[in-house]
């Protein structure tokens, strides 16, 4: 019989996304996310139309969260997907000198970005050519760092993951966890233990599962987390994909 951890990774295909948080005055994200638009339609040119640039804004939603949550407060993610599970040197010369200037946009105050393995644990993000462009995409960042990183990825999968697939509404999972490929210099290089992407198709989706049970049992599982330390954040982004 196979294991739930086991069926996930069997069904799960692995690349690399490469993220960039921009945080800073939400009145200037609708600028910075039209540069950053233009800058990756240039890029996704040069480096290959099998990759996927994905933008990510934040996103107003009805409601308040009834279960105190830390919120995020990125003014803008990037996202550039490659298909592959390595980024060769001149693909990451290509992004850094097509981003450069980026950090320094109005409004922005500080840049982080790093390199993570991505898994698609259920098919439909946006960043699969194959799925829709748009998606409301809630992330639940990790910041760690944990006692026993192995530990804590297996507990996740195991044991959290399957709550995850049971919250109503979710189109899909994407599951994106440390590399030891190192990316682009863009703005501070910054490690994270995971972030995990729920994606749905509207908001309401995503309201009707915030208020459910299951995510209340999930919330609830935190407490059986493997030891680790630093914060857990939360934001829900408009996802477009850039086709």
């Amino acid at each position: 019989m196979v294991k739930p951890s086991q069926l996930f990774k069997l069904v799960s295909i692995m690349s690399l996304s490469f993220f960039i948080h921009f945080y800073g005055e939400a009145k200037h994200g609708a600028a910075l996310c039209g540069d950053a638009e233009a800058r990756l339609r240039n890029l996704k040119t040069e480096i290959g139309k099998e990759c996927s640039m994905i933008l990510h804004s934040p996103l107003a939603v009805s409601g308040n969260d009834p279960l105190p949550v830390a919120q995020d407060e990125r003014m803008l993610l990037c996202q550039l997907f490659l298909p592959d599970d390595r980024m060769p040197a001149d693909v990451a010369n290509e992004i850094a000198a097509g981003l450069s200037g980026l950090e320094g946009a109005k409004g922005v105050r500080r840049v982080h970005s790093h390199v993570m393995t991505t898994e698609r644990l259920r098919a439909g993000s946006p960043d699969d050519l194959r799925a829709p462009a748009k998606a409301v995409s809630f992330f639940v960042q990790y910041d760690g760092p944990a006692q026993d990183p192995e530990a804590f990825h297996a507990y996740y999968r195991s044991h959290h993951v399957p709550i995850v697939f049971r919250m109503p509404g979710i189109r899909a999972v994407a599951y994106h966890l440390p590399t030891p490929f190192a990316g682009p210099a863009i703005g501070h290089v910054v490690s994270r233990l995971q972030i995990v992407q729920a994606v749905f198709n509207s908001s309401d989706d995503f309201v009707a599962m915030r208020k459910s049970g299951e995510r209340k049992e999930g919330l609830r599982d935190f407490e059986n987390y493997p030891k680790f330390e630093g914060a857990v954040t939360h934001q829900v982004m408009d996802s477009r994909r850039i086709d």
